[in-house]
């Protein structure tokens, strides 16, 4: 073979290569996000392949320059699409480049061990010594692309049979699960360095002077490769579970409205049966106080049998059955305690904070809310919960009077005359759930923010609406 062919082997090796990179990432971003087959997607994908090929064919270029050039356009598109929710396209492209690198390493090691031995039969002094050199190159560097595109379609497809859906994750998710991506880019950079080094006037060659690195490398690799197999394995069991309980916890409440419904319902017909029952006494007793002219007797007596009517239903109807439930209870240990109670809350079918989440923060929130007012007199008690919208964040607002006092770590009392704003080392009087209600907030890429000030006490937490992907 002429140095001719062999070069524009090499060239077209490369061009599978790249090619084969953006196909193998295509189908990893597949895994981790919907399929996408619109024609405006489909178009970005032929662009991002042309800048990659462009660059790898033009001299001068370094191979690092492509991967950040790519980062950048699958970021900057992810940025736009899902309104700057990075976490999920981050670890995608820090895996493909982990299952990258490893598969590069795992190839490199056997070319490598290959290589040694067919070149070390070749006689120097042979006349038809580079022919048979460049055909030992040809099939050197097809072994080793035939390796790499075994090794990551292999990794590639373990991750497909693992994850059956599209996994969300927060940013907490996103870096647990990329620090081991991270190592495996790291160790790849770090064996391209030292596999030719050049001390003094001599040079150093990593897999002449230490033969057993053909060996010891890809069992890292294969090792690194499983142990992120693994964490993604053991984060979609977490992720199921999750849901299975989110799903327990809907299917509970939903359950305990459809009895309280049935009940409500026994009782309505029940009350219904009773007045018709009892209608013509009643009749006959606001006849008899007309006729007395007792208006204000009669006033009350319709009043009364409106309020027999009235406990049948729900004083706060939401449009879901989970905080339905959750505000209708509140609401009735508020009223039995002598509590005002207003709610300005609408949960919207297009809302896609979890009710699972949701009952989260209202039970918290209210329940902390009815602790600090009962230790007031009842003339001072109240609670008022309001859920506004801005842009894409639902701000959710419990107001509550209080008795003024904060408590330290130390449980060292001291009056809440500032405003507290976000979550301090100190622990309010009536503060149990806040955490969890801080962790649900961060989840959803929003926060937690708590005013107290003289005798008047709210929490205010913002959470982002998720948007699908």
């Amino acid at each position: 073979m002429s140095q001719e062919g062999y070069e524009l082997f090499v060239n077209l090796c490369g061009i599978y290569h790249i090619l084969l990179q953006i196909i193998l990432f295509l189908i990893i971003w597949d895994i981790f996000y919907k399929s996408e087959r619109e024609k405006k997607t489909l178009l970005l994908m032929g662009i991002f392949a042309a800048v990659n090929i462009f660059l790898y064919i033009s001299p001068g270029v370094p191979g690092g320059l492509r991967y950040a050039v790519s980062a950048v356009m699958v970021l900057g598109y992810c940025h736009v699409k899902y309104r700057g929710r990075l976490e999920k396209a981050v670890f995608t492209l820090l895996l493909f480049y982990n299952f990258h690198g490893m598969s590069f390493l795992i190839a490199s090691s056997i070319y490598q061990f290959v290589m040694d031995g067919m070149i070390a039969g070749l006689d120097i002094w042979d006349a038809e010594y580079m022919y048979r050199l460049y055909r030992c190159q040809v099939v050197g560097m097809g072994l080793n692309v035939s390796l790499y595109t075994a090794a990551i379609l292999l990794m590639t497809g373990i991750i497909k049979q693992i994850v059956k859906l599209p996994l969300s994750m927060n940013r907490q998710e996103a870096v647990f699960l990329s620090v081991l991506n991270v190592v495996g880019g790291m160790l790849t950079w770090m064996v391209i360095d030292i596999s030719a080094v050049q001390i003094d006037r001599e040079i150093f060659f990593l897999f002449v002077q230490k033969k057993e690195m053909v060996w010891k490398i890809p069992m890292i690799a294969i090792l690194l490769c499983a142990g992120e197999i693994s964490a993604i394995c053991i984060f979609q069991k977490y992720k199921e579970l999750q849901e299975e309980r989110e799903k327990h916890f809907v299917e509970e409440q939903q359950l305990k409205a459809m009895k309280r419904r049935l009940e409500e319902a026994e009782n309505f017909y029940g009350s219904i049966r009773r007045v018709r029952h009892e209608m013509k006494s009643h009749m006959a007793n606001i006849k008899g106080l007309v006729a007395g002219e007792k208006y204000g007797e009669v006033e009350k007596y319709i009043g009364k049998l409106d309020e027999t009517i009235q406990e049948l239903t729900y004083k706060f109807s939401t449009g879901n059955a989970v905080t339905d439930v959750i505000i209708n209870d509140k609401y009735r240990l508020a009223k039995d305690a002598g509590i005002t109670f207003s709610v300005k809350f609408e949960y919207r079918k297009t809302d896609t904070i979890s009710a699972f989440d949701m009952g989260v923060v209202l039970h918290n929130l209210l329940d902390n809310a009815l602790e600090a007012c009962e230790k007031l007199d009842r003339e001072r008690r109240y609670i008022s919960l309001n859920l506004k919208r801005k842009e894409h964040f639902l701000l959710i607002e419990v107001e509550n009077s209080f008795d003024g006092m904060l408590i330290w770590e130390d449980e060292e009392k001291i009056p809440a005359t500032t405003k507290q704003s976000g979550l301090p080392d100190i622990l309010m009087e009536h503060g149990v759930g806040l955490k969890n209600v801080k962790d649900v907030a961060e989840r959803y890429l929003g926060y937690m923010d708590i005013r107290a000030e003289k005798d008047t006490f709210r929490v205010i937490v913002m959470l982002q609406q998720k948007e699908e992907v």
